[in-house]
């Protein structure tokens, strides 16, 4: 007798374990299309969108370029202007041929499909009456400040941490936030950014 019981014992535990083991992946079923159907709730863990192939530039960018980037940079005394902002693939295969298939200098190392003027996330900036003979250096960590990166000397993008082919594939980086809400209040009052107002927004000495 006492082996028999012990023999029912050994099932009742089976059947519990059997019992345990639906129930946890009918809770991990579950979850998985809630989080489906639910993104919004992993919070900040969500880094990058994915939208449509760009027909324009990003107006976010644009903005972070607009309120930021050149006046800060106006603020230290420099009068930049964008030369150059988003480019079609033809136009893009264009460029690229200049200097290798059609007359010219070189003035592109990327492709069609391999630039982020591609996808609206850059542009190519000079200042207005020193040509390109300016501080690069400087200009960068400028543009640093307001979260953009210094590809080369005239070429600011923003990337953040995404590779081209993300972009290619249709992913964008979260949107840019401006440093001091004092920079919006400029540029919708068409008032020049000055140093004291950077002081006072907490940047550093460029």
């Amino acid at each position: 007798m006492a082996a028999k019981r012990k023999k029912t014992n050994w099932q009742y535990i089976l059947i519990v374990v059997i019992l345990a083991a639906l129930a946890g992946g009918i809770i991990l079923f579950l979850e998985y299309f809630w989080l489906q159907d639910e993104p919004s709730v992993l919070g900040p863990s969500i880094t990058h969108r994915v939208i449509a192939p760009a027909t324009a530039i990003d107006p976010n960018f644009l903005n972070q370029v607009k309120e930021c980037f050149l006046p800060t940079a106006a603020a230290y005394g420099y009068a930049l202007r964008i030369t150059d902002g988003f480019r079609s693939l033809d136009e893009q295969e264009e460029v690229y041929n200049q200097g290798r298939t059609e007359d010219g200098h070189i003035v592109s190392w990327a492709p069609a499909g391999r630039s982020l003027h591609n996808y609206g996330f850059a542009v190519d900036v000079t200042d207005r009456w020193r040509g390109y003979n300016i501080n690069w250096k400087r200009i960068g960590k400028i543009a640093a400040f307001c979260g953009l990166e210094q590809a080369d000397d005239p070429h600011f993008e923003y990337r953040n941490g995404l590779v081209t082919d993300q972009f290619a594939a249709g992913t964008r980086p979260t949107p840019l936030i401006l440093p001091c809400a004092l920079m919006d209040e400029r540029a919708k009052a068409n008032q020049s950014l000055t140093l004291k107002d950077l002081k006072n927004c907490g940047a550093p000495k460029f």
